[in-house]
């Protein structure tokens, strides 16, 4: 179990024709897949770079056809199971598919159809298109273009928002567990795999919950610690404090890697600094980018908008993660997805498998807590949740003044199967810089766990707080976590950084998105006047300063598109 992966990262992309009588592939190095385009009726299996290929290329265990994975690479997947799930597949008995490891994806091809596949808890997406009797498919969406997409506004608009939405139109995804069939003229997509909830006694405590969350960690975290050097990519909250527990406490070899800001109010390194001493855990402060460097970054090369504030430090991060030495990072990512609050109010309090006690005091916490009586008691109806309150949300969202307004956009939209910035991250920071980034949290077990979990004990209201993952945060307690962190109560000012800089180069801003140039400002989404404004004003600067940012990467990801997408003359 322990060596169950490499920390190689391979992917698939190509093309083929409907009806061909054979498959012809080819294999070309992972960290040369920017700028390679599929042509002609083949396949491409991107592998690691130096690996001898024999000339014969892979054995195929039925002729014609064979399988191509995306994501960290097994170090066994013996031929007779290769065989077995190819010769499955191709009879349309795609629950076979089941027994591969979930952080796989990847494609079974043969001469009748390409089945696509993406397990429960994959990072790589495989996008497709099927057109003209072709199946084109690939992990960077640009593969698949004819030319400049056509985007829709609203969509850009709230990519421009930090919305982690899919912006390509005509282009299929896959979500976690679900599969593509296609022969390319018809593509139809079913579930192969689902997380079932785990199967727990009646009324299961939150001290039971925790134990089995620091349990299944333990267990997800077994096959990386003793795979060499590990590093964890440690902020100051609880989720990636407790991966740092469980790797310490099996003895793995980790080195704690933390973005420090020189902010102090958005600096969380006092408890960074408080985890790696009780856990006697080395600890790396990667700096910032320098006060007057740009958070645009010079060079870019974005399959996928990568709307957040933090590229830049990120990118850094991973070079000296890489110089280390170090080649599988750990996250606490997930944590909050898997066990923060996805919806709550009155009914879920009501309906809770929980001991009466415990719903009366939930009942209690939740009238003395920051939600309006009347917003409370509406929560007593099944559909409403309090995290999905429209006024409660329009009180709290960023600013975007600067941004043409969509007359009927609803607010923001989680769409927790697009997952667009980790993607764009996997393509353009981790796997160029040979880092395999993991995400304990999301694993099956744990999330078989979460899917039992009641809503009540994903938030539990006290004293006038709002406690988020409980289950988590007494977890940590239970293992040695300094109470410093999993008492820590609300967020830093994360954003004050970014609000600093913005205030400080307003020019910067202009030249990106109110240049001659400027894509956005052309399709209406940004305008010109509104940026006019915004930047000329400091208080309306330092509202609008994250979603200024988030605009600006969305601008240069088109401005890359259009590039690398526009015809090449004499092709």
């Amino acid at each position: 179990m322990a060596d169950q992966y490499l920390t190689e990262f391979p992917g698939c992309s190509g093309r083929i024709a409907a009806g061909t009588t054979a498959v012809d592939y080819a294999y070309v190095p992972f960290d040369a897949r920017h700028g390679h385009r599929p042509t002609g009726s083949h396949v491409r299996q991107w592998i690691p770079a130096g690996t001898a290929v024999p000339a014969s290329g892979i054995p195929q265990p039925v002729p014609d056809a064979f399988l191509a994975l995306a994501g960290p690479a097994p170090r066994e997947l013996p031929p007779e199971q290769v065989d077995r799930l190819v010769r499955d597949v191709e009879r349309g008995r795609y629950a076979a598919l089941h027994h591969l490891p979930p952080e796989l994806a990847g494609a079974v091809v043969t001469p009748r159809r390409v089945v696509l596949f993406r397990g429960v808890c994959s990072a790589d997406q495989l996008f497709f298109r099927v057109a003209g009797g072709w199946t084109h498919w690939s992990g960077d969406p640009r593969d698949l273009l004819d030319g400049p997409p056509e985007f829709d506004r609203e969509t850009l608009w709230r990519a421009c928002r930090g919305e982690d939405v899919f912006v390509y139109p005509g282009l299929g995804l896959l979500p976690p567990g679900r599969l593509a069939v296609a022969d390319g003229r018809t593509a139809r997509t079913e579930t192969y795999d689902e997380i079932t909830a785990l199967p727990l006694p009646r009324r299961t405590s939150l001290r039971r919950y925790a134990d089995l969350a620091h349990e299944l960690l333990r267990e997800e975290i077994r096959r990386y610690a003793s795979g060499g050097r590990i590093g964890v990519l440690l902020s100051g909250g609880v989720d990636s404090a407790t991966v740092l527990a469980a790797l310490a406490d099996q003895g793995a070899d980790v080195t704690a890697y933390h973005m420090h800001s020189a902010d102090p109010l958005a600096d969380e390194s006092p408890r960074a600094r408080e985890v790696c001493r009780a856990l006697s855990v080395p600890l790396v402060m990667v700096d910032p980018p320098g006060e007057d460097e740009s958070y645009f970054p010079v060079a870019h090369d974005f399959p996928l908008p990568f709307n957040h504030v933090w590229f830049r430090r990120l990118d850094l991060t991973a070079r000296r993660i890489a110089e280390d030495g170090v080649r599988t990072l750990l996250t606490g990512l997930d944590g909050d997805v898997v066990f923060g609050p996805l919806r709550y109010g009155l009914y879920d309090i009501a309906v809770a498998d929980v001991p009466w006690r415990e719903r009366w005091a939930m009942a209690n916490g939740l009238c003395s807590s920051r939600w309006e009586l009347s917003r409370i008691v509406r929560s007593l109806r099944p559909g409403y949740s309090l995290y999905e309150d429209p006024e409660a949300s329009a009180e709290t969202e960023r600013a975007s003044d600067f941004l043409v307004p969509v007359p009927g956009a609803c607010p923001e939209r989680y769409e927790p199967d697009s997952a667009a910035q980790e993607h764009t991250l996997n393509l353009t920071v981790w796997r160029p810089h040979g880092l395999h980034c993991a995400k304990p949290w999301g694993g099956r077990g744990l999330r078989r766990l979460a899917a039992r979990l009641p809503n009540a004990y994903r938030v539990i209201p006290y004293a006038g707080r709002t406690i988020d993952k409980p289950v988590l945060r007494l977890a940590a307690a239970r293992r040695g976590i300094p109470s410093r962190v999993w008492r820590h109560y609300g967020r830093d000012w994360l954003g004050s950084p970014d609000e600093t800089w913005c205030l400080r180069h307003p020019e910067a801003v202009a030249d990106v998105l109110g240049g001659p140039g400027a894509r956005l400002a052309a399709l209406g989404v940004v305008d010109p006047r509104g940026l006019a404004a915004v930047l000329a004003d400091p208080r309306a600067l330092r509202r609008n300063a994250e979603n200024l940012l988030c605009t600006a990467m969305v601008e240069l990801f088109l401005r890359d598109l259009a590039h690398k997408s526009a015809p090449v003359p004499g092709a």
